[in-house]
């Protein structure tokens, strides 16, 4: 693994062949223990990773702005973080090791939102896995009605079965609102494979496993 710095912000790099896919995977800073066990997980699979990492996850993963409750907001970053993404750390890692595969994003929770956004915000990737995502975010579904995947993408979406029993009544909205998501994943002519898988648990659930699951159905379909 390889730790580069990219305009301020930590990128871990995997290459195992410059025609495999890639993985652009958005953690948070100091992820290095989250990424080694789906790294172990994964062991088998034929991909390479760009690990970037964000400072402020509420604020860099958030894709506009949106008060959730009085003890947390957003303050709507992620724009910032997605041309970091797309105007630097893609370009950087298909020029210094010479990259031609298929791009994915992947994120878990407020970054699986982020990468279900960028996947229909910058049309540069050919697949998504979104695990656990917060798709309860303000506004987020009726952003999603308005757009549509990138051609001849993939697009895997997973949840635990207990978090729509959260508390906080907007964040109970997440089965329903990952469930209209799927539909329109399934509507959407230019996704090719889909899934939603549901887990056992809440948020905090093995994400790591959950991440791996999704890595493993993108490149095995199992």
């Amino acid at each position: 693994m390889e730790t580069i710095n990219i305009n301020g912000r930590t990128c871990r790099i995997i290459i195992n062949g410059a025609d495999l896919p890639t993985i652009y995977w958005g953690e948070m800073k100091n992820s290095s223990e989250t990424i080694e066990k789906v790294l172990a997980l994964c062991e088998d699979l034929k991909c390479n990773y760009a690990v970037y990492e964000v400072e402020d996850w509420n604020a860099d993963f958030s894709p506009w702005e949106f008060t959730l409750n009085k003890k947390m907001s957003f303050s709507g970053g992620g724009r910032s973080t997605l041309d970091l993404l797309v105007n630097e750390c893609v370009p950087y890692c298909e020029t210094e090791y010479g990259l031609t595969g298929k791009r994915i994003l992947c994120g878990y929770s407020l970054a699986g939102l982020f990468s279900l956004w960028a996947f229909y915000e910058s049309q540069a990737f050919g697949g998504v896995i979104s695990c656990s995502g917060s798709l309860w975010f303000g506004n987020w579904i009726r952003y999603a009605e308005s757009h549509t995947a990138p051609q001849n993408s993939s697009v895997y979406l997973s949840l635990g079965d207990r978090e729509e029993k959260a508390r906080d009544r907007i964040m109970a909205t997440v089965g329903d609102c990952t469930r209209r998501q799927y539909e329109l994943v399934c509507g959407d002519k230019n996704v090719f494979r889909h899934v939603l898988e549901w887990n056992d648990g809440g948020h905090f659930n093995e994400p790591e496993k959950r991440i791996a699951k999704g890595i493993k159905w993108t490149f095995t379909g199992e």
